[in-house]
């Protein structure tokens, strides 16, 4: 029975490789260190390598007998790699890249993600927590403190996820609770204000009934500083939060799993318009709504230069979120399988308050206010074949959602708006998936998914500048898969795969403009997807060495995005609009491994080629400057050419060591973290100047560990050479003349800090 308490026992491995891996190997493990490892007999020299067990497919399942690409990374490598937000997963992942719609958007994978800032468009990145898929809106899975494993699933994952993982697949799986007493407390300080702390505990209540409590905080004042407010630091975050489970197994054929919890969020930002750092600016440049300032008279104080981390507005904006909810989870091990109902309810409140201009319009500071309120119900109902199936395994199941969004939004006292809008969805889905061993070594996997939406809007003009706009629409859709594996040898496998997906209609409730006709909104087109996969999945060496390839190509058709369209009419408000790109495709290499070179030493190597490319969207509009040379005629482009947030290579490597110290009650630990990526560009519309240049950052650890494992502490240098990348840069639309903003990640400067680990 499937009762969430798979664990990952590889060690802190991390399942990657790149196309140089096994040279690189070969290098860093010297013969004698294998002849060590693989000739003794003494069996108190042997180590074990363990499989990896993975959840994101709705059954425990070997990572290497899936066939698809699955990256697994725990706790460890994420405090190492200096992850603690869904954002940041790109750092230790390759297979997540892209551009996101907001900063509490989930990342996009291999370059897909049409998330747009409207409360009736759906990711195409899916997020599970503990088996419940999240809603778009949700902001429960952005701090990663609070987790045992984080899985990614690259590619289409709808069979059995649904619309919103039409681009790939992200799986949390949080604490559980134990047969026995246990528990863990965190603590970590950076010199650069973040305080960031967590810990669980877990036990039985009784013979029958156990229990978990895992609570954390995470506090940072952020990288911009602004100088009109006494150098008050922006763009941080405080987010705490508390998870509490029961479990409840009166046999050995049934559990119940009751869950609930509790998070809080709070965030000071820079001004929604031309309130970035700006890292450039020409001769002239200021802007359309205050013709003859220059930049010194919009921004006194701040400085502009390549990576500047000052503005100077004369306030911020602010933003909070609060997510509360409770499931249940009823597991019965039966003849013909596993059982299960998970039940979900979940309230998220995200008041935002956003300085609109970076500087006084006509003396006056311009705000938009919103507060989105999502209530989220989850059913479902599937039976999983038992474990010992033998050829034949299955997986069926339904699912029914229910979200509710609500957003109220204005803004004043310029380009003033008063506006309530509510986005409703309610689907209906029912799956399966086979895997059947016709042969001994072959196995074919089908999987089929039919899912049926029905979703409405109702835009209501509280200002009376329109009358209420509504409508309702239905949609149903296939989204289904195969593959084909077969097992080489018992430790070399090969498979293809074939998956579509569709992400279902949508409502742009930001077009404002189109909900004040008679008409009103027509849903756009479902997005479309086709993708093919191979790979083979190796180990090597007693399954020490892990070398994993894959290669994938999709093609995304009615591909949506969403983009500021801003005029150079200062009496005409820059508005957010959704678009059909028109096609779109990402195809590439990955490869992943990892090698316990001995029971004290192991390394990690990833890397990805990615080529994501928009094939055609025609009547783009252009980007700043862009001339009728570069393909701009009567202010529309065809635009062709990478997606925004794409690198073409990333890689990262991870050494962890060991130095034991046989006369003293603990033992010494190293580490390395290194990831790299090419040359970045980031803008929808192609714009060349914001591009950033290929960049590489180095994490360092040094510590002691209690023999036992009962403790931990170590300092660590994240960005060790301090090299400065932007994470995203654009160029100011409302400007005259050239002026470019920039935003930072986490470690876009060097910063050091120590970590406590108690384990008891």
């Amino acid at each position: 029975m499937d009762k969430n308490r798979i664990t990952i026992r590889n060690g802190s491995i991390h399942h990657h490789a790149c196309i140089s891996i096994i040279s690189i190997y070969a290098c860093c493990a010297s013969p004698s260190i294998f002849a060590q490892e693989t000739s003794s007999n003494d069996s108190n020299s042997e180590f074990i390598i363990q499989d990896i067990v993975v959840t994101a497919q709705k059954r425990s399942e070997n990572i290497q007998d899936i066939p698809k690409v699955v990256d697994v990374v725990n706790q460890t490598e994420l405090q190492r790699a200096g992850v603690t937000n869904i954002q940041d997963l790109g750092r230790v992942s390759p297979s997540i890249q892209g551009v996101s719609g907001t900063p509490f958007s989930p990342p996009a994978i291999r370059g897909i993600s049409s998330f747009a800032l409207s409360i009736g468009v759906q990711t195409q990145t899916g997020v599970v927590i503990d088996d419940i898929p999240q809603p778009s809106f949700s902001t429960l899975a952005n701090e990663l403190t609070d987790i045992e494993r984080v899985e990614v699933l690259p590619g289409p994952q709808s069979t059995l996820s649904g619309r919103n993982a039409a681009g790939g697949l992200v799986n949390i799986v949080t604490h559980s609770p134990t047969r026995e007493f246990t528990g863990n407390y965190s603590f970590e300080q950076t010199g650069d204000r973040q305080t960031r702390a967590g810990g669980y505990f877990s036990g039985p209540l009784s013979n029958t009934l156990g229990f978990s409590v895992s609570a954390f905080y995470n506090d940072w004042e952020g990288p911009v500083r602004n100088v009109a407010e006494n150098g008050r630091r922006l763009n941080g975050f405080r987010q705490r939060g508390v998870r509490g489970k029961l479990q409840w197994a009166p046999s050995s054929v049934f559990t119940a799993t009751l869950t609930s919890y509790y998070t809080k969020a709070d965030y000071e930002n820079t001004a929604l318009i031309a309130g970035a750092p700006y890292v450039a600016a020409a001769e002239g440049a200021g802007s359309v709504f205050a013709p003859g300032a220059t930049m010194e008279d919009l921004h006194p104080g701040a400085t502009i230069a390549p990576f500047s981390r000052t503005v100077s507005t004369p306030g911020h904006s602010t933003a909070s979120n609060e997510n509360k909810g409770i499931a249940l989870r009823l597991d019965y091990d039966s003849k013909v399988g596993t059982i299960s109902s998970i039940s979900s309810y979940s309230r998220s409140n995200q008041p935002r308050n956003d300085l609109f201009l970076g500087f006084p319009f006509y003396g006056i500071n311009v705000y938009a206010h919103t507060d989105t309120r999502v209530k989220y119900g989850t059913q479902e109902i599937r039976l999983a074949s038992p474990a010992d199936a033998g050829r034949f395994k299955y997986l069926l199941g339904a699912i029914y959602t229910d979200t509710r969004n609500f957003q109220p939004y204005s803004r004043s006292p310029v380009f003033p708006v008063d506006w309530d809008r509510q986005a409703n969805m309610r689907s209906l889905a029912v799956y399966g998936r086979s895997t059947y061993s016709f042969l001994e070594s072959t196995s074919l996997t089908l999987g089929l998914r039919y899912q049926r939406d029905k979703q409405s809007y109702v835009f209501d003009f509280v200002d009376g500048t329109a009358p209420t706009s509504r409508g309702s629409s239905k949609y149903d859709f296939l989204a289904g898969e195969a593959s084909l594996q077969h097992d080489f040898t018992r430790n070399i496998k090969g498979y293809v795969t074939y998956a579509n997906a569709q992400t279902g209609q949508a409502y742009d409730l930001e077009d404002s403009g189109s909900a004040a006709t008679i008409a009103g909104l027509l849903p756009l087109a479902s997005e479309k997807v086709q993708n093919y996969e191979a790979g083979l999945k190796t180990q090597w060496l007693d399954r020490r060495l892990t070398i994993n390839l894959s290669l994938f190509r999709a093609r995304y058709s009615n591909y949506q995005v969403q983009a500021m369209v801003q005029s150079n009419d200062p009496d005409v408000v820059p508005v957010i609009r959704l678009y059909a790109v028109g096609k779109v495709e990402n195809k590439g290499v990955e490869l992943e491994s990892s090698f316990a070179v001995s029971r004290n030493f192991n390394l990690g190597l990833s890397g990805s080629y990615l080529d994501a490319r928009i094939l055609d969207y025609p009547g783009a509009q252009c980007y700043t400057g862009q001339t009728e040379a570069q393909g701009c005629v009567d202010g529309t482009q065809n635009r062709r050419g990478v997606l925004p947030g794409t690198s073409k290579f990333r890689m990262v490597a991870s050494a962890n060591a060991t130095v034991p110290f046989d006369t003293l009650p603990f033992d010494g630990t190293l580490g390395a973290f290194f990831r790299y990526q090419s040359r970045t560009m980031f803008d929808l519309l192609g714009d060349p100047a914001a591009t950033q240049k290929r960049y590489g950052i180095l994490n360092l650890t040094a510590g002691i560990r209690d023999k036992d494992g009962h403790y931990s502490a170590e300092l660590f240098v994240n960005n060790a050479f301090n090299k400065h990348y932007y994470a995203n840069l654009s160029q100011d639309g409302l400007s005259p003349a050239f002026a470019m903003t920039a935003s930072y990640g986490r470690d876009s400067f060097r910063y050091w800090g120590g970590r406590f680990n108690l384990h008891f």
